[in-house]
């Protein structure tokens, strides 16, 4: 008995640490262009650096919400896949 109720423990705080919040994304950021091509962001303004903590889908909303909390309209991404993007840099474009 003590053995299935350690087990129930166990495999609920197993669980439970799997837990994944899903990040908000901010009004405006889902306009925000994501690209890791340099030459589309050389006529825009450097506005902010981004690091971003989360991962997966999480981590593309994240770095979206963050160029939009720099003002920026293009995030390009230097460290990460565009799709989950790790670090960047926030543009303001005209």
């Amino acid at each position: 008995m003590l053995h299935t109720r350690m087990v129930a423990v166990a495999l609920t705080v197993a669980l439970s640490s799997c837990v994944v919040v899903a990040v908000a994304p901010l009004p405006g950021s889902e306009a925000v262009r994501v690209t890791r091509n340099a030459s589309e962001v050389s006529t825009c303004s450097a506005v902010g650096d981004i690091k971003v903590k989360a991962t997966g889908s999480n981590a593309r909303t994240e770095f979206r919400n963050a160029v939009v909390g720099f003002g920026g309209t293009v995030g390009l991404v230097t460290t990460g896949p565009a799709w989950e993007p790790v670090g960047g840099i926030a543009y303001r474009c005209p």
